[in-house]
């Protein structure tokens, strides 16, 4: 007994793999609906519509009808003659726009970088602009400066040489002036010594005449 339930498990085992061995994936045609049934005809009950671009495993074919199976398993029989070995246009279309759309929403994000890399760029550019033309003010200034400093520089160096040579009037000048002054003093005291010297002299004579008158008196 158990070497027969053995048996008819291999058996059972040999057929799935065999029917794996000949499963080939097909596609349901393109912009149709087409009914999975429960056998191979019209007739029988129709278990799903299958839209199009539904990828079907083929198990077995019998005449026009192909025994199939879902991707959740289901089984059943579809008319063969509705079936394409490759994906039609509006799967792949379908494909291509769920591939297309992580891309096109990476191009809207690199557009809003760029644009906003493009306004950075336009303000660094603005901001060179008015960087140099402060640049090229400060050098102006600069220039002045160093020519009002030169002409300072120069100025200073003539007050500092006008001032040694004031400076050196000015001693000059004291010592004419002492000179003079020395000079006149000199020059006052022997006018002083020779007009004290006259009026002594004078009193002595006159002092001497009032003696002689004195002795001619009394005589």
């Amino acid at each position: 007994m158990k070497k027969i339930a053995i048996l008819l498990l291999l058996g059972a085992i040999s057929l799935y793999m065999s029917d794996l061995a000949h499963a080939e994936t097909r596609y349901v045609n393109d912009l149709l609906e087409i009914t999975l049934r429960t056998g191979p005809g019209n007739n029988y009950r129709i278990l799903k519509i299958l839209k199009s671009g539904q990828s079907l495993e083929i198990m077995e074919t019998e005449d026009e009808w192909s025994h199939v199976r879902l991707a959740d398993e289901t089984t059943g029989w579809v008319f063969s003659k509705y079936l394409r070995s490759s994906p039609p246009k509006s799967a792949l279309a379908d494909s291509l726009q769920q591939e297309i759309e992580p891309l096109r929403k990476e191009v809207e994000v690199l557009k809003k970088e760029n644009k906003r890399l493009i306004e950075r760029n336009q303000e660094m550019s603005n901001q060179l602009t008015e960087t140099t033309e402060q640049l090229e003010t400060l050098q102006a200034q600069y220039a002045d400066l160093q020519e009002e400093s030169a002409d300072y520089l120069k100025l200073k160096e003539e007050h500092t040489a006008l001032n040694q040579i004031l400076e050196e009037k000015n001693k000059r000048i004291q010592v004419l002036e002492k000179q003079v002054s020395d000079a006149f003093m000199s020059a006052g005291l022997k006018w002083f010594l020779a007009g004290a010297g006259v009026l002594i002299l004078g009193m002595i004579m006159g002092s001497k005449i009032a003696s002689r008158k004195k002795h001619s008196t009394l005589r």
